[in-house]
């Protein structure tokens, strides 16, 4: 049996056909790293309201230099609010700032708080009985002023609602923000400033030092706080910016791994009808930072190398510099795929798909290059679910034991099965070594009645069943000696397997030498994120 069964299926002339079932995260509003600035224009007030929502948030910068006063305010208003209410409450908060500064700005402050404000529509004074809600449907021409300064508002911008930087910062690997989350944003469009400060520096100066979403520290960056700084932008409209700090430096990374030296035969991507493809088993983080992986399974792995903080950055490292035009996964975390691989990838061009395996939080996820593929349609199937497929039936009703059908039916094996004339790739961790029978059956199209898998399992051995079918698969990558590589177990267990009267392999990329595994004493590792290892193969049309 296998665990992970990925069916990723494809038409000449870029068409794609991903059959798999996507999962959603509902996106939460507010602020979740320890602190981002939001950086408002003086003269800019923002309204967000959604319609059906019972409250709106308002928000602007007064600045009022003769006094000294450079403040924001954040105000979250019912919407059955009279305008009278909510222009209270502003200068109750607004008013309040001005007069602690008194004691030095006595004749000035008073001054300033005996000004009116107001809310215009055409330049026309909004009567205060209005309710906020009827202002909210049109805010062309809608003006706030705060004693003598005017605010233009504007609503439902381009705004970032969640930014954070990971705890981890290593020279060489690709760094973006841990999380970002926007409203009314084109992340492409948006613009996205680097900057760096030496801790020990009392004036704490900001070098700019790189520019869009992925900025990869050099080694000057060593020792250097990092800031992001972000100006959220769609196709007609710039939001506030927004910036946030790292919480640590910047570290000096694992050095050479042994992804680097693949990447020599993946500098450039394919054209024409060959494509490549690039399987792997990434290790999910559930089953990684556990006490009983750290101190059981992977007891030789540093525990900073486990978190995955550190693993993802080598992992999307190791993903980029393959510049696949397909991309299949297994053990995904869903939070993973979320915040991490699909944000980044899909600024690389890359269309993505994802599913957990029934109620547990990792899955699969494909990743295609939208330039040279269309998806055409996607879906999901967890094999234990379907034993009343036609094609599946007969064969379900021939096994007796009954043990074996419960283990059957318990497992969390996930298929996608192809509905077109299409060229089918099978890619993923299949947990079987090629001596076992899934390979000869991927490979040779039959397993025999009397097979030795059928029965080494005394208590759930099979009688009177055999398998065949008439699709010609043959292994991309071969049968390496290792994809997953630990103390405990080695061998190979993941494979590419392709249609071979339809598709021919043009380059396998070469895999790491038993000397580059065997340093660390097995995977996971500082250098290499995953217990399994990443298959890459350039494959071609033959017709």
């Amino acid at each position: 049996m296998f665990n992970i069964f990925m069916n990723h299926c494809f038409t000449r002339k870029s068409q794609l056909t991903s059959l798999i079932k996507i999962s959603r995260v509902n996106l939460q509003i507010r602020y979740k790293s320890a602190n981002p600035k939001m950086v408002l224009n003086s003269g800019e007030a923002f309204l967000y309201h959604e319609n059906g929502a019972e409250t709106f948030d308002f928000m602007f910068r007064f600045e009022y230099p003769t006094l000294n006063v450079n403040r924001q305010f954040n105000f979250s208003r019912n919407i059955s609010e009279r305008v009278d209410a909510f222009l209270n409450r502003i200068n109750c908060n607004v008013t309040k700032i001005i007069i602690r500064k008194r004691k030095k700005y006595s004749e000035e402050v008073d001054e300033v708080i005996k000004k009116n404000i107001c809310l215009y529509k055409n330049d026309i004074k909004v009567n205060g009985d209005t309710l906020c809600e009827t202002i909210l449907e049109d805010v062309n021409n809608l003006k706030l002023v705060i004693f003598d300064t005017t605010f233009v508002i504007k609503k439902n911008m381009p705004i970032v609602n969640v930014i954070t930087l990971p705890s981890s910062l290593l020279c060489g690997f690709p760094l973006y923000p841990n999380k970002f989350e926007s409203l009314y944003t084109n992340k492409k469009l948006s613009i996205f400033k680097w900057y760096k400060n030496d801790i020990n520096d009392p004036k704490k100066i900001w070098l700019h030092i790189g520019d869009g979403y992925l900025y990869t520290p050099n080694a000057s960056d060593i020792g250097y706080r990092l800031k992001l700084n972000c100006t959220p932008q769609n196709e007609r409209e710039s939001g506030p910016s927004i910036e946030v700090e790292s919480k640590k430096v910047v570290e000096a990374g694992p050095g050479n791994c042994p992804f680097d030296t693949r990447h020599m035969f993946t500098k450039f991507k394919l054209t024409g009808k060959s494509f490549r493809v690039t399987s792997y088993n990434i290790l999910a983080n559930v089953y990684a930072s556990t006490s009983y992986s750290k101190e059981n399974l992977f007891p030789y792995c540093p525990e900073y190398a486990l978190e995955i903080d550190y693993r993802k950055q080598l992992i999307l490292k190791e993903l980029i510099g393959f510049n696949s035009d397909i991309i299949c996964l297994q053990e995904v975390d869903n939070k993973i795929y979320d915040n991490d691989l699909m944000p980044t990838l899909s600024l690389l061009q890359y269309k993505s798909m994802f599913n957990t395996k029934n109620e547990s939080s990792e899955g699969l996820a494909i990743f295609f290059n939208e330039e040279r593929f269309e998806q055409l349609s996607f879906d999901c199937t967890v094999i234990g679910h379907n034993t009343e497929m036609p094609k599946f039936a007969l064969i379900w009703s021939k096994i007796q034991n009954e043990k074996v059908k419960k283990r059957f039916l318990q497992r969390n094996t996930t298929a996608q099965h192809p509905q077109s004339n299409v060229s089918i790739l099978l890619c993923g961790d299949f947990n079987s070594v090629p001596e076992c029978g899934i390979y000869q059956l991927m490979t040779e199209n039959y397993i025999p009645e009397n097979y030795k898998d059928w029965s080494s399992n005394l208590e759930e051995t099979v009688k009177g069943v055999s398998l065949t079918y008439n699709v010609r698969f043959a292994s991309a990558c071969g049968t390496p000696i290792y994809t997953n590589y630990t103390p405990e177990f080695s061998g190979c267990l993941d494979y590419i397997f392709y249609e071979k009267n339809k598709l021919e392999v043009e380059q396998v990329i070469p895999m790491p030498n038993d000397e580059e595994l065997a340093l660390y004493v097995g995977l996971p590792s500082i250098v290499l994120p995953s217990d399994h290892i990443s298959l890459c193969a350039d494959l071609k049309w033959i017709t």
